[in-house]
């Protein structure tokens, strides 16, 4: 599969000329059990036009998980902040090299009447928010024989960071290989070990106007920690969705996320599901380098370990 879509990306490069900006903003997991046990991601094209590539993005979440079913359970009840910045290198017209930092947080909040406003008007009904008390933090995880796990909130710190190399495959696709790197401390927001990942993003022009981006992503990661005998190893993701041109300066987006489940056996739907997550919003071309965005990303299949949602807000440029 992953040969079949170099192949037809390479051939689509080869008839078609490179686009004037490419690639639809970074997202990756922000739910920490998704987070905490993968390194993949859904990528732009990262190699910069200049010499360096530089990203800042500011994504601001609220989660809700609340199961429970043969006396185990979990509740998620925080607000999450994540500021990540990316940097890249060009070492030549082929191979570059990145890496990312974050820091993050998790906290009472302060949007949950926000939220039920926003999905009222949307005619989206969460039982969770009707039985959590308002801007309450929470995140616990009962197992086998009625042992729980706590985890209290998080204040501003780093988090786990990404490295990596990359490879473009002619003007369209790129291969990265990525290591997560644990440097974050903070008990339930943390990997604890070295992740590794292989990521094949490609993308195609269809039209003046549209272009379609698409990766699939391969990862591993060992097992550590309480529940590690219910740790999923190897992880599968997909990404993709178009970036539409409506005028020279203004886009809009959508990207969609999938990532195989990071739990198995636990008998509780948000660890033993899939993360399926949309990020979509509008897009600012600043100069032919730069440009900035503002999205939401939503969770379009609510038993799986997404987010509620989250407002984001970035910015892009290579010098």
């Amino acid at each position: 599969m992953l040969s079949l879509l170099v192949l037809g990306v390479l051939a689509a490069q080869r008839e078609l000329p490179p686009p004037d900006f490419s690639g639809l903003p970074p997202w990756a997991p922000q739910n920490p059990i998704e987070a905490n046990r993968s390194v993949l991601f859904a990528p732009p094209l990262m190699m910069p036009k200049g010499d360096w590539g530089l990203t800042f993005a500011l994504d601001y979440a609220s989660a809700i998980e609340l199961y429970s079913g043969g006396g185990r359970g979990i509740t998620f009840d925080a607000e999450l902040g994540r500021f990540q910045t990316w940097l890249t290198r060009r070492i030549d017209d082929r191979w570059f090299v990145f890496g990312q930092v974050q820091i993050q947080g998790a906290y009472d909040g302060f949007m949950d009447r926000f939220i039920d406003w926003y999905h009222s008007l949307l005619g989206v009904k969460y039982i969770a928010r009707e039985v959590r008390p308002i801007n309450k933090y929470e995140y616990s995880i009962t197992y086998e024989h009625g042992k729980t796990i706590r985890y209290g909130p998080v204040d501003l710190g780093i988090g786990d960071s990404r490295i990596g190399v990359g490879r473009m495959l002619g003007q369209h696709a790129q291969v990265l290989l990525v290591l997560g790197l644990p440097t974050s401390t903070a008990p339930g927001y943390r990997a604890g070990t070295l992740q590794t990942g292989l990521i094949l993003m490609g993308e195609a022009p269809l039209l003046p106007f549209a272009t379609v981006s698409g990766s699939i992503g391969v990862g591993l990661t060992p097992r550590t920690g309480t529940l590690a005998k219910y740790e999923n190893v190897f992880f599968m993701s997909f990404s993709g969705g178009p970036r539409i041109k409506l005028s020279w300066r203004n886009f809009i987006y959508a990207d969609l996320f999938v990532q195989t489940p990071p739990f198995h056996g636990t008998g509780l739907r948000p660890m033993d599901d899939v993360d399926f997550t949309i990020d979509f919003g509008w897009m600012y071309r600043i100069d032919p380098r730069t440009e900035l965005w503002v999205g939401i990303v939503e969770d379009p299949y609510p038993d799986g370990p997404a987010l509620d949602v989250a407002f984001r807000v970035g910015f892009k440029t290579s010098f």
